[in-house]
């Protein structure tokens, strides 16, 4: 489901900027990203104590994820009120609003988190708004935070070898003065520690608790 507003879910949310500055790579080296890992989804049936998460990506469709949130909250509902005997004769009024309020109290805190980060998060938000416009059915809140992820450095040696070449070749056409300062930068860069295996950063993230009022 495309979102019609001309104005992003995301532009009211405020996120702590923890990203560094971090030492520029070389030209023959790139960043490959790794898949951010999260633990397996869990099935509508486990218990209420196991955490219920839906993960979003950024091609996750829309109305599948708000389906896989409702079909854990009916679950839950089930799972909250199969303790209720309304026909039982053997307990009283009382006994049985007192299991159904037990019951309710149960249902409140099954709670079910969609999360998403990076550009996931406007379709996270998305689900968000979906719930809170059924306002009242359900209780929506909305977390923000980051998430630390590992990347790759991976080095080219072919583009490392081709622009070491051009810089020899290069240095035959320009003046002394030039030719020594490249020298002097080729130097410092030598200097350096080895390339990094792995770099590290920080992702924006958004958790939706839903969950029955």
């Amino acid at each position: 489901m495309r979102n019609k507003n001309p104005h992003p879910l995301t532009s009211t949310l405020t996120f702590e900027k923890k990203n560094q500055e971090t030492l520029k790579l070389p030209q023959y080296a790139r960043i490959q990203k790794r898949p951010i890992p999260h633990a397996p989804t869990a099935s509508p049936y486990a218990g209420a104590s196991v955490p219920k998460i839906v993960y979003m990506s950024s091609k996750t469709p829309f109305m599948s994820a708000v389906k896989r949130v409702q079909k854990f909250l009916r679950v839950a509902e089930k799972r909250a009120t199969a303790s209720v005997e309304l026909l039982n004769r053997k307990k009283g009024e009382g006994q049985k609003l007192a299991q159904i309020a037990r019951g309710q109290e149960a249902l409140r805190k099954e709670v079910v988190v969609v999360k998403a980060t990076g550009r996931a998060m406007e379709r996270a938000l998305g689900v968000g708004r979906w719930f809170r416009e059924r306002e009242g059915e359900y209780s929506v809140r909305v977390e923000t935070g980051a998430v630390l992820v590992v990347d790759d450095v991976v080095e080219d040696e072919a583009e490392r070898v081709r622009k070491d070449a051009g810089a020899d070749a290069e240095e035959g056409c320009v003046s002394k003065s030039a030719a020594k300062r490249r020298r002097r930068a080729a130097n410092a860069l030598a200097e350096m520690e080895e390339l990094p295996e792995t770099r590290t950063r920080w992702v924006n993230k958004v958790e939706i608790s839903i969950a029955f009022k």
